[in-house]
């Protein structure tokens, strides 16, 4: 029996591995699978070692702080591969799943990485790694299947995942008529939110004093909604449901990442902000290979949207959303840009095609 052991440490990547699990088993309706997950993964039948809660960690230094726990987890993981796992997948989360794919190889486990790291970006000490421990890389971007390869690393282009999963996600949400909305998006992780949604309230803030009449949309992604959110004015919360918020809004504020790309692909103009630690954003100063922080503006090859990273100046930010607002011919050349994207990233069928080649070398 196929026995397949599957890791993914985020929200995100619980997603996309919850959505390639449901193909795989389509293909081959007998595999089993047993992994590190979330709540989706373990609705399509994966039985969980460990929930992603385990690793809630965004950047170097709360890796460093949560290191022991950490490790229990891979170790954890390595000894219910010795038993039965027949394949591997990898789902991004790099600082932890190259470890996995590393001790796994070693058992002579075949390895998959499905949404490889950005090692185009940064950390290209990682191709090492990539080539040593991974047989098959499945990449989402266009540009990464001639990068890896140049390295010798055996990389398969299948389209990038979030174009389905915004096709098939019809959710709407009500405007109220002759008012602009504006969607807060702080992220999904703790650490994350903590950072940027007081940043996000006052920006909010001094918007209202400039367009009083604006609506704004949270997407909340934690349990438990703390007391000074219930207070805000003209905002209305919600769990999760990120693409019907950006669907109704008229202007996007949103955490660097997998929600600024989906407001890319559904043509909303946006300022991008991202925040760590002081340590860690020193760290990502040295290591990084990019121009941009943004998926958006990498793949459109210039700044379309702005980018304000680490020090955000909620002033500067709420001059810059309002001046957009008010000025027609500025917004609208931001969309023509955003419009170029889903041809950028050459339509749907992502996790299907990852599903077929992952397949047929576990069949071959």
């Amino acid at each position: 029996m196929t026995k397949i052991l599957i890791s993914a440490g985020e929200p995100s990547g619980d997603l996309h591995a919850a959505r390639l699990v449901r193909e795989i088993k389509k293909i081959l309706p007998g595999a089993e699978f047993v992994g590190l997950g979330g709540k989706l993964m373990k609705e399509e039948g994966v039985r969980l070692l460990y929930s992603i809660e385990d690793l809630d960690i965004v950047g170097f230094q709360e890796a460093i702080l949560k290191y022991k726990r950490i490790n229990e987890i891979l170790k954890s993981m390595v000894r219910t591969s010795n038993d039965g796992v027949t394949h591997a997948i990898m789902v991004d989360y790099p600082g932890f799943n190259l470890k996995l794919a590393g001790k796994i190889h070693r058992l002579g486990i075949k390895t998959f990485y499905y949404i490889v790291p950005q090692v185009w970006a940064w950390g290209r000490w990682r191709v090492g790694l990539l080539k040593k421990y991974i047989d098959k890389a499945i990449v989402i971007l266009p540009f990464e299947e001639p990068f890896l390869k140049m390295y010798g690393i055996n990389a398969n282009y299948v389209g990038h995942p979030i174009i389905d999963i915004i096709n098939e996600d019809k959710d709407e949400i009500g405007r109220e008529n002759g008012k602009i909305h504006i969607a807060l998006l702080p992220g999904s992780r703790k650490d994350e939110i903590r950072r940027l949604l007081p940043k996000m309230l006052q920006i909010k803030h001094y918007i209202e004093k400039k367009l009083p009449e604006t609506v704004f949309l949270l997407s909340y992604m934690l349990d438990e909604i703390p007391e000074f959110l219930k207070r805000e004015q003209n905002l209305k919360i919600f769990k999760g449901r990120a693409r019907g918020i950006i669907r109704a809004s008229d202007f996007v504020i949103v955490a660097s990442g997998t929600a600024s790309l989906e407001a890319g692909l559904l043509g909303k103009p946006m300022v991008v902000l991202y925040m760590l630690s002081e340590l860690s954003w020193w760290l990502a100063n040295i290591i990084a290979r990019v121009p941009y922080a943004s998926l958006v503006n990498l793949l459109l090859g210039r700044e379309v949207v702005p980018e304000i990273l680490q020090h955000i100046d909620p002033v500067r930010v709420a001059d810059w959303v309002v001046e957009t607002l008010k000025d027609q011919e500025r917004y609208n050349k931001i969309k023509n840009e955003l419009s170029k994207l889903p041809v950028i990233l050459k339509g749907g069928g992502a996790a299907h095609r990852a599903a077929q080649i992952i397949s047929q070398e576990i069949g071959g």
